[in-house]
C-alpha cells in the first residue's frame, strides 16, 4: 500500500509592477540601467509565517492545489525561488508547477517542478546558470524574466 504524503514548500516569488504598459521594456532587459529611476513598485509574495513564529511553509496534501501568486498586472515577475521538504522519492517529478497569464483557462507553463528548475531527472544536483539555480540546501532558484498585461497566476499541485 502506497502512502501519499503532504508536501511541505517554502516560497518566495518577486515582482515588479507597474502602471505602464511598458514596465518591461524600461528595464532594458535583465543588465539594465541600474541607475536609472524606475516607475514601477517591488512586491514579493512569501510563505512565511503570518503568526509571527518561525513555520516559514505551507503544506499541499496529496491531490491539493496551492496558489502561489495571484497578482494583477501589468508586471513581470522576476524571480521565483521554492525550497521543499518531502521525503517521497521523485517528489520534484510529483509537484507539478502551473503559470496562467492574462485570465488564461489553460496554463502557458506546467511542468513537474524540478523539470523547470533545471532538475528533469527528479534528484538534487548543485548548479548555477543566468536564469536557473539550485543551491545546496535544495533551493530552487528561476531568474527568468515573465512579463504579463493584466494577471499572473502561478500554482502548484502535489501529485503525489
Amino acid at each position: 500500500m502506497r502512502v501519499m504524503r503532504a508536501a511541505k514548500v517554502a516560497l518566495v516569488v518577486t515582482a515588479s509592477l507597474t502602471s505602464a504598459a511598458a514596465g518591461f521594456a524600461q528595464w532594458g532587459g535583465p543588465a539594465g540601467s541600474l541607475a536609472e529611476p524606475r516607475n514601477y513598485v517591488l512586491k514579493r509574495v512569501s510563505s512565511y509565517d503570518r503568526s509571527g513564529g518561525n513555520a516559514d511553509f505551507r503544506t499541499i496534501e496529496p491531490g491539493a492545489t496551492l496558489t502561489v501568486l495571484d497578482e494583477a498586472g501589468p508586471g513581470v515577475i522576476t524571480h521565483v525561488w521554492f525550497t521543499l521538504a518531502d521525503d517521497e522519492m521523485y517528489h520534484l517529478k510529483k509537484i507539478v508547477l502551473r503559470m496562467y497569464w492574462d485570465g488564461e483557462a489553460t496554463p502557458s507553463v506546467e511542468a513537474p517542478l524540478g523539470d523547470f528548475f533545471g532538475l528533469g531527472l527528479g534528484d538534487y544536483h548543485t548548479f548555477e546558470s543566468a536564469p536557473l539555480s539550485v543551491a545546496p540546501t535544495r533551493a530552487l532558484n528561476s531568474f527568468f524574466w515573465m512579463p504579463f498585461q493584466k494577471r499572473a497566476r502561478i500554482t502548484v499541485t502535489n501529485m503525489g
